[in-house]
């Protein structure tokens, strides 16, 4: 299983893969998860790297949920 980290353009944004599974970090905080968005409930940076993984405001979901959508991908990836 690969593991790959890239930086986002700002020392607080970084992109984490594991296997086939994106995890989009705000600082050292998990905002996303493939294709699904936090809703912005920190600071205007992480409001701007949110806006870069999906500009669609309303598609974005409470945090929670995005926490519970990452536990599950990785479980499946992980094993």
């Amino acid at each position: 299983m690969d593991i790959t980290h890239e930086n986002l353009g700002t020392v607080n944004a970084n992109k984490v893969t594991i296997g086939n599974v994106d995890l989009y970090f705000s600082y050292n905080t998990l905002v996303a998860v493939d294709d699904v968005v936090s809703q912005n409930e920190w600071s205007r940076t992480t409001g701007k790297l949110l806006n870069t993984i999906n500009p669609d405001k309303k598609s974005r979901v409470p945090h929670a949920e995005v926490l519970s959508v990452a536990q599950k991908r990785l479980k499946e990836v992980l094993g």
